[in-house]
C-alpha cells in the first residue's frame, strides 16, 4: 500500500520553497520535487535599449537669425525707393540750375523757398564788408582747406540778403591781405538760391560769439545782419587758370556750377541686400544640419 507525504521544504542555499512529494511503499520511499510553490527571490526586469532621435530645440539665437533676413531685406527694398526719390531730385535741382537767371522777388515766401532751391537768380545792390563771415575750414575740392566768405548784401529796394561769394585761401582769410576781393559801389549778384545748409553728426557747433562758423545758419546770419533769412551762392564758370590767379588776389571764388547732393542710398541697398543673403545661407545652414547624436533610452 503506498503512503503519500506532501511536505514543504525551504532549501537554505537560495530560499525558495518547493512541493515535495514522498511516496512509499514497502518501506521504500520515493521524493519527487515536482513544482515550485513559491519564491522570495526579486526577478530581474528584462531591459531593452530604445535609440530616440534628439529632438531640435531653436533658441534666442536661431529665432534672431531668422528674422535678420526679412529685416535686411526690407531695409534694401526701402534704399531702392530712397535711391529713386534722391535721383529723381537731383534731376530736377539740375533742370532748375539750367534756366536763364529770374530776379530776385523783394519779399519770398520762407514756406516755398525749398520750391526755388537751386534756382538761378540775380539781384542788384551793395555789400556790407563790415558784416561778413568766414565759414570754415573747409576744402574746395582741391584738398586745400581754406574759408567760404558770405557777405550780407543790400539791395536796391531796401531789403538785405546774404550772398556766398566764394572761396578764399588761409592766408586771404584778412581782409587786409585781399583788398581786391572788397567791392566797392553797386553790382549786380548772380547765383544760385540756397536755404540752410544740413549739418552732419560731426560737424561741430558754430561759435557765434567767437566768430567761428563751421555750418551755414542762415536763420541765425540773418538775424545778427538784420537780413532776409535767404542765400545766394555765386557759382563760377571761369577757366581753372583764372580761378588760380584770383585765389592769388584774394578774390572768392564761386563753386562749380554742379548740384552737390550725397546720393549714397546705391552703397546702402547693396549692403542691406548682401547681409539678407548671406544671413539667409547661414539660416539654411543652420537648419539643414542634422541634429545632436541620439539619445539612449531604456525601456522595460
Amino acid at each position: 500500500m503506498f503512503k503519500s507525504l506532501v511536505q514543504l521544504q525551504r532549501p537554505v542555499a537560495n530560499g525558495r520553497l518547493f512541493l515535495r512529494s514522498t511516496f512509499c511503499n514497502n518501506n521504500k520511499c520515493i521524493v519527487n520535487t515536482t513544482k515550485r510553490l513559491l519564491s522570495t527571490e526579486t526577478e530581474q526586469p528584462i531591459v531593452k535599449e530604445v535609440y530616440r532621435a534628439k529632438q531640435r530645440k531653436f533658441g534666442i539665437g536661431t529665432l534672431l537669425l531668422c528674422t535678420i533676413p526679412f529685416v535686411t531685406f526690407g531695409l534694401g527694398t526701402w534704399q531702392v525707393q530712397r535711391l529713386r526719390w534722391k535721383v529723381k531730385y537731383i534731376e530736377t535741382l539740375e533742370d532748375r540750375m539750367d534756366r536763364e537767371a529770374i530776379p530776385l522777388p523783394k519779399r519770398i515766401n520762407p514756406d516755398v523757398l525749398e520750391d526755388y532751391e537751386y534756382r538761378k537768380v540775380y539781384a542788384h545792390g551793395h555789400y556790407r564788408h563790415d558784416q561778413e563771415f568766414l565759414l570754415g575750414p573747409r576744402t574746395r575740392g582741391d584738398g586745400v582747406a581754406g574759408y567760404f566768405v558770405i557777405t550780407p548784401f543790400e539791395r536796391d529796394n531796401g531789403t538785405t540778403i546774404l550772398v556766398k561769394r566764394g572761396w578764399v585761401s588761409p592766408d586771404k582769410k584778412e581782409q587786409k591781405n585781399r583788398p581786391e576781393s572788397l567791392e566797392e559801389g553797386e553790382v549786380t549778384v548772380v547765383g544760385l538760391l540756397r536755404t540752410n545748409e544740413e549739418r552732419n553728426t560731426f560737424t561741430p557747433d558754430n561759435d557765434v560769439k567767437g566768430g567761428q562758423w563751421y555750418w551755414v545758419d542762415v536763420d541765425t546770419m540773418a538775424e545778427m545782419t538784420n537780413a532776409q533769412p535767404i542765400m545766394i551762392e555765386r557759382v563760377s564758370d571761369s577757366s581753372p587758370s583764372v580761378e588760380y590767379s584770383f585765389i592769388d588776389k584774394g578774390i572768392p571764388v564761386g563753386r562749380s556750377p554742379i548740384v552737390e547732393v550725397r546720393n549714397h542710398h546705391l552703397n546702402y541697398l547693396i549692403t542691406w541686400y548682401s547681409l539678407s543673403v548671406a544671413t539667409t545661407f547661414m539660416l539654411w545652414k543652420v537648419l539643414k544640419k542634422p541634429p545632436a547624436r541620439p539619445i539612449k533610452v531604456k525601456r522595460l
